[in-house]
């Protein structure tokens, strides 16, 4: 198998397991606290890179600025979010998870990795171990995807 197959495999594999962690690890989570897809994205962002703009927010998720500032309304409404005003340029609203928005995030990860260790444990110790070691370089992936302009 070439390298470009390997990548291409790695590529499908990861993409299925984007859709179905959410649908199974995730869904317990998911239930105890719902959000409607467009501000959970809007929130997945934010977590990561706290303090973008809406216009920021809107490019980097592929949003109508309009559908984003409609979602950030609604997380503001629910405590969720925080608008700050920009340091630099006071015209230009930032975006930042409140302290509840982020404790909820923790105790949704800590949820995962329950479910988690249950599904490892069903799988061969070999397995289990090349899938934990792997962690750090799926982050470093991770962080190269999220630096990318699409």
């Amino acid at each position: 198998m070439t390298e470009r197959d390997e990548a291409t495999a790695l590529a499908v594999v990861l993409h299925d397991l984007a859709w179905l962690l959410p649908r199974t690890v995730g869904a317990a989570a998911a239930l105890a606290d719902p959000l409607p897809l467009s501000e959970l994205e809007v929130m997945r962002l934010l977590a990561r890179r706290p303090g973008l703009s809406v216009s920021e927010v809107a490019a980097e998720l592929g949003l109508q600025p309009t559908n984003v500032s409609t979602a950030i309304r609604a997380l503001v409404g629910r405590g969720l979010l925080e608008r700050t005003t920009d340091d630099r340029d006071g015209r230009v609203v930032r975006l930042v998870p409140t302290a509840t928005a982020m404790a909820s995030r923790e105790a949704r990860e800590r949820s995962w990795g329950a479910s988690m260790v249950e599904v490892l444990a069903s799988l061969p110790s070999a397995d289990r171990d090349r899938l934990l070691a792997a962690g750090p370089a799926l982050r470093a992936l991770a962080g190269q995807l999220s630096r990318r302009d699409g």
